[in-house]
């Protein structure tokens, strides 16, 4: 199947693409990690007015353009990040190794400079409320070390979508792309998040 696999970004509000993206991106998270729909709308809007580079809403797609996974990333040049927002596979297309694909082909595209590394908000295994929910919190942990990425220790954060949720604590992952030790990378969190994000012990990344 991978050899069949294109990825694209979606622009504008008629791209075909753009409903069954919504409805991955509502049947794949929980509702206390979803921003509302509007903001992706009011994103490809100013997209269409040719602003809003920064943030892009990516498609991973069959040879018959079937819809396959999506994603959302950003590059805050300001802050020396990328972040990404959300991946998600399509349960009938799972296990095919198409979610690392992906995960690669988003690092080729926001390892650019200024940004020294891609961030992720990623679940607390321990606050999971069923064995099912912990298991995928772990595996999903370490799919992202097995793809670069390292578990930022001794922080707290807490994710802020938005008024319509409470914060959710989270962990921080971070993605280098170039050397960096334990304390850049706790600076470049820290510019992003700001006050959400606070030292609670030693810092090491995992």
């Amino acid at each position: 199947m991978n050899d069949q696999i294109r990825f694209h970004e979606i622009t504008g509000l008629k791209d075909g693409l753009l409903l069954p993206w919504l409805d991955l991106y509502e049947t794949a998270f929980p509702p206390n990690e979803k921003v509302l729909v509007s903001h992706f709308l009011s994103l490809l809007r100013t997209k269409e007015a040719g602003q809003g580079k920064d943030e892009q809403m990516l498609a991973a797609v069959d040879s018959s353009r079937s819809l396959l996974g999506l994603a959302c990333c950003q590059r805050m040049p300001q802050t020396g990040l990328a972040v990404l927002w959300y991946l998600a596979v399509h349960p009938g297309a799972r296990n095919h190794g198409l979610g690392g694909q992906f995960y690669d082909h988003i690092v080729s595209l926001v390892d650019k400079p200024p940004c020294r590394a891609l961030l992720l908000e990623v679940e607390i295994p321990e606050l999971g409320k069923t064995a099912e929910q912990i298991g995928l919190a772990k595996r999903r942990i370490n799919f992202y070390r097995r793809h670069g990425a390292y578990l930022l220790q001794g922080v707290d954060y807490l994710q802020i979508i938005g008024w319509h949720q409470p914060p959710t604590p989270m962990y921080i992952m971070v993605h280098p792309f170039q050397p960096l030790d334990v304390t850049a990378c706790f600076e470049l969190a820290k510019a992003y998040a700001g006050d959400a994000l606070t030292q609670s012990g030693r810092l090491a990344l995992v």
